[in-house]
């Protein structure tokens, strides 16, 4: 495919919801080991690796990447994008699951382990929104979503009126020179009209300030939405400042599952200037 008059395609790898985890060491945090067989490292490593064989401009990990948030769940996320990471075309927001437990976020294990980049820091500062040019032609705003709650079953996502104004700002500063912004971060903002057997707890978990969200996209001109969290793929366009806005989510990279939307999945968005040109699925096979 072409890119517009004088550009390039960039090619931008998605995935989500990896949940890494540790099966010996359940239960814990109200999981048992059943529960961890749920989700396949294995799954999430063969896609990573497709996405490397692809040769995609950089990846973004939209959160969920442990189980429950353990210091070696989070090692082991760490060694699987260290590829990516190293060559710096890695950008990783949290997800509510890296926040479960009160010590992952006394620690700041996600920051200190990750970070924005994949590479970890030695000291954790406010890294959100998180701005990553895409070549000349396209800029990756990542934002926080994640948040943590004494019931961490319930607890609702929020991206914070901070994050959103500066998001604005971004959003509104890569537009006036002609750069398609893409917004990133974990819960959903929309749900399908859609439904599937295995997911029955849709009202879990939303993100509270999700008709912010709606309203920057309608006001301001955003390429797409990414995110994860509902651990189905699914797409939903909004009306945009620029026309209809595609929010997408990439499911997850690691769901043991038979139902076809369920299934261990990465994408691959080729963007230009203009906004996201096609979508392509990385379905995986089942264990």
């Amino acid at each position: 495919m072409a890119a517009a008059p004088g550009g390039r395609i960039v090619r931008l790898g998605h995935i989500s919801d990896l949940h890494v985890s540790d099966r010996s060491r359940y239960p814990r945090n109200g999981f048992s080991a059943r529960d961890c067989e749920k989700h396949s490292a294995r799954l999430a490593k063969g896609l990573l690796d497709a996405l490397r064989e692809i040769g995609v401009d950089h990846l973004v990990v939209t959160g969920d990447l442990t189980f429950s948030g353990e210091p070696r769940e989070f090692e082991r996320a760490a060694d699987l994008l260290r590829p990516f990471a190293e060559a710096r075309k890695l950008t990783v927001v949290p997800g509510n699951h890296d926040l479960w437990t009160e010590d992952s976020v006394e620690t700041a294990r996600f920051l200190r382990a990750l970070g924005p980049d994949g590479l970890g820091m030695k000291k954790a500062v406010p890294s959100y929104p998180h701005v990553v040019p895409l070549g000349d032609e396209a800029v990756l705003v990542a934002l926080d979503s994640a948040r943590w709650g004494e019931d961490p079953w319930t607890t609702p996502g929020r991206i914070g009126g901070d994050q959103l104004r500066a998001a604005r700002e971004i959003v509104r500063e890569h537009a006036k020179l002609g750069r398609a912004v893409v917004l990133a971060f974990h819960h959903h903002v929309v749900l399908p009209p859609e439904r599937v057997p295995s997911d029955v707890h849709v009202a879990r978990m939303p993100l509270a300030d999700a008709d912010q969200v709606v309203r920057l996209v309608a006001d301001l001109p955003v390429a797409a939405v990414l995110h994860g969290h509902r651990h189905t793929a699914f797409r939903v366009d909004l009306p945009g400042a620029a026309g209809a806005t595609p929010v997408l989510c990439a499911g997850s990279a690691s769901r043991v599952a038979d139902e076809p939307v369920r299934r261990a999945r990465a994408y691959v968005y080729e963007i230009d200037r203009t906004g996201v040109r096609s979508v392509e699925a990385l379905v995986s096979g089942s264990e």
